[in-house]
């Protein structure tokens, strides 16, 4: 015969699958810009160590009698928080992908027509840097360092919309952060064109098909080159310092 444990099981497991929910949303919604770069195993293996790290020093009230809508709550929660990273380390992308789109350099055509526009070209080339920029930087050590602390800020249970509203602001200001790491690249591209306007129309020289295409990418990168501690050492510091006040002023904006 056995006797029942004295213990409430409701009080520590519905807490815990909360504090579970929060992470895995995060990470898997964070680490989206990864794509096949990082297997679920391992995603799911992070988002467990984080919970269980998180656990204690979450500020969990009394959800004896919590429902199905508290983890959901938790799930958009950590979903909110794991999109404001996401959305700040790919603005690196967004930056590659405008030099891109202005200068026609986008090898993916000619490494897989049928592929992703995006994974052979020059947003990806971009994006990479701008990762390893973020790393060098320790920017995964702010963002576990917030995710954590976000459960000593917002209580379990509460804090959805008031991440809500920090999300609508995310793209807008990772917008911010790409245009103003692809101007001097843009900057270069349009006075290229605009010297070789002149020059064809003064010297009544017609340019081969791609010609002009074909300087405009070496001119980009060229700038990408001369540019590069900006889109590593700057656009990391940039980015951890976003990262960081993004999901603190997230958390304590919860009342």
């Amino acid at each position: 015969m056995t006797t029942p444990l004295p213990v409430d099981w409701s009080s520590a497991v519905v807490p815990a699958t909360a504090v579970c929910a929060r992470m895995a949303a995060a990470v898997f919604v964070g680490s989206g810009p990864l794509g096949a770069a990082l297997p679920l195993r391992v995603r799911a293996a992070l988002a467990v160590a984080l919970a269980v790290v998180a656990l204690p020093q979450a500020t969990v009230p009394d959800l004896r009698d919590a429902t199905a809508m508290t983890i959901l709550g938790e799930a958009f929660v950590g979903a909110g928080l794991g999109l404001l990273v996401a959305a700040t380390c790919a603005a690196a992308a967004w930056a590659g992908g405008i030099v891109g789109s202005v200068t026609g350099l986008a090898w993916a055509d000619e490494f897989s027509p049928a592929g992703d526009p995006q994974a052979a070209g020059l947003a990806r080339l971009a994006w990479w840097l701008g990762l390893a920029g973020f790393l060098a930087v320790g920017g995964h050590l702010a963002v576990v360092a917030g995710l954590v602390d976000s459960f000593r800020m917002i209580p379990v249970g509460a804090g959805p919309a008031v991440v809500a509203a920090r999300v609508i602001e995310a793209p807008g200001s990772a917008l911010g952060l790409a245009l103003s790491l692809a101007g001097p690249a843009l900057a270069a591209v349009v006075t290229f064109h605009v010297a070789a306007a002149i020059c064809i129309r003064t010297v009544r020289f017609v340019p081969g098909a791609g010609m002009l295409q074909a300087a405009a990418a070496a001119v980009a990168l060229a700038m990408l080159v001369v540019g590069l501690p900006t889109w590593l050492d700057g656009f990391g510091a940039a980015a951890r310092g976003r990262v960081e006040r993004d999901l603190a002023v997230a958390a304590s904006a919860v009342p």
